[in-house]
C-alpha cells in the first residue's frame, strides 16, 4: 500500500489530517534546509533600505549557514573579482553585539507594541568589508578593534556600522560597580547594559581620544558601534534573493506602524 493511500485511510478527521500533512511537509523542508544550507530557517525578509539597490525592502534572502561556508570580505574579493549582489564581498547576516535573535513570540509581542527585551535584537544583513584583528584600527585613523571580527556596512549607508553611533553620556562608575549583574562583558573595556540595551565603552583601552572625546567611560548606541562582528555572531552568508515576496511577512508591521502614526 502506498503511503498516500495509507494516510488517507487513517481513522482521523479531515482537519487533523491536514495539520499532520502541513507539519510533515514543513518539517521535511526544514530538515532538508538544515542538511543543505546548515540552517533550519534559511530565508529572511529585508526590513530596511540599508542595502538598496542590491537588496530592497520586502525581498526574501536565502542564507547559507556560517558552518557551511567561509565569508569573503570586500578587500579579499577585489583581488579575485568575486562579487555578490553586484558588489565585491559577501553579504552576511549577523547578530549585532552578539544579541539573541528574535523568535516568533518576540515578533508577536512587537506587533502588540511590547519590547522583546534588550538582550535580543533583529539580525542585520550587511556587507563584510574586511576582517580586522584585535588591536588593529577599525578604520583609518580610528580606534583599535577590541577583538577580532568583520568590519561591515550597508551598501546604501554612508558610514560603516562600527562608526555609525553616538555618545550619549558618562555613566557613574559607582552605578556600574553596584550593578555588575546588569552588565554583560562583550570585549576588552566594552560592556552591554542589559537594562537599556546600550553599550558601555571604557575609552582609554579603545583609544577614543583620537576622535576628540575626553577620557572616561561613555555610553553609545548604534548597529554594532565600535565593535567588529565576531565570527560567532555571523549567522550565515546571503546567496540569493526573491524580490518583494517578503512583504507578506512585513505587512503586519507596516499596517501597525501606519496605525500608530495615525493615532499620534
Amino acid at each position: 500500500m502506498k503511503i498516500a493511500e495509507w494516510f488517507d485511510n487513517l481513522p482521523l478527521p479531515g482537519p487533523v489530517k491536514d495539520i499532520i500533512f502541513v507539519v510533515v511537509v514543513v518539517g521535511g523542508i526544514s530538515l532538508l534546509s538544515q542538511m543543505v544550507l546548515g540552517l533550519w530557517t534559511p530565508m529572511v525578509a529585508v526590513e530596511s533600505g540599508s542595502m538598496v539597490p542590491n537588496l530592497n525592502i520586502g525581498d526574501i534572502v536565502v542564507v547559507q549557514g556560517a558552518s557551511r561556508t567561509d565569508v569573503i570580505p570586500w578587500d579579499e574579493a577585489e583581488k579575485t573579482g568575486y562579487t555578490a549582489f553586484n558588489n565585491p564581498g559577501d553579504v552576511i547576516l549577523y547578530r549585532p553585539y552578539g544579541k539573541v535573535s528574535l523568535n516568533l513570540l518576540d515578533q508577536f509581542k512587537m506587533l502588540l507594541g511590547f519590547a522583546p527585551g534588550n538582550e535580543k535584537a533583529t539580525p542585520i544583513i550587511h556587507r563584510a568589508l574586511r576582517y580586522v584583528k584585535a588591536g588593529e584600527p577599525m578604520w583609518e585613523g580610528g580606534p583599535a578593534a577590541p577583538f577580532s571580527g568583520y568590519i561591515t556596512k550597508g551598501d546604501h549607508n554612508d558610514v560603516i556600522d562600527q562608526n555609525a553611533g553616538q555618545i550619549l553620556g558618562v555613566p557613574k562608575e559607582t552605578y556600574m560597580q553596584a550593578n555588575r549583574n546588569m552588565f554583560a562583558k562583550i570585549g576588552d573595556g566594552i560592556y552591554l547594559d542589559k537594562n537599556t540595551g546600550l553599550v558601555v565603552y571604557n575609552s582609554p583601552p579603545l583609544n577614543l581620544t583620537v576622535l576628540g572625546w575626553s577620557n572616561g567611560t561613555h555610553m553609545g548606541q548604534g548597529i554594532c558601534f565600535l565593535t567588529p562582528v565576531k565570527e560567532e555572531w555571523v549567522i550565515g552568508v546571503a546567496r540569493a534573493k526573491i524580490p518583494l515576496v517578503g512583504y507578506v511577512r512585513l505587512l503586519p508591521n507596516i499596517i501597525l506602524d501606519g496605525i500608530k502614526k495615525l493615532i499620534s
